[in-house]
């Protein structure tokens, strides 16, 4: 008597089970896709806040005597600073950023004691 050949290929059970890991990887991959997305916004205002005060730093430097303290809110930004004058020959800065990011308000400090030509 012939024995009839051994089916090949998978079963059922091997089948959703590697379906049900392609859904899980899938899913992780979406996770962590939003999670890097929300972390380059925070990033990218982070950088704008910075090139604000750094830009106000100039400003204050050039003007120098002629500078005063103020305020603005600029690309989603508010910055505020601070100029007192030590002695005639600087200048001391204190800037301050704030932003609005996922993980809620954030604010960055920015002090500079800068020279008077």
């Amino acid at each position: 008597m012939r024995r009839a050949p051994a089916a090949r290929g998978y079963t059922l059970i091997e089948t959703i089970v590697a379906v049900l890991l392609f859904t899980l990887g899938g899913l992780a991959l979406a996770s962590t896709s939003a999670v890097i997305g929300r972390e380059l916004n925070a990033n990218g205002l982070r950088e704008r806040a910075a090139r604000i005060a750094a830009s106000r730093l100039e400003t204050i430097s050039a003007e120098c005597r002629a500078s005063s303290s103020g305020r603005e809110s600029l690309q989603q930004v508010e910055s505020n600073w601070s100029v007192s004058f030590p002695d005639p020959s600087r200048v001391s800065v204190v800037a301050s950023v704030s932003y609005v990011t996922w993980k809620g308000q954030r604010t960055d400090f920015y002090r500079a004691i800068l020279p008077c030509p």
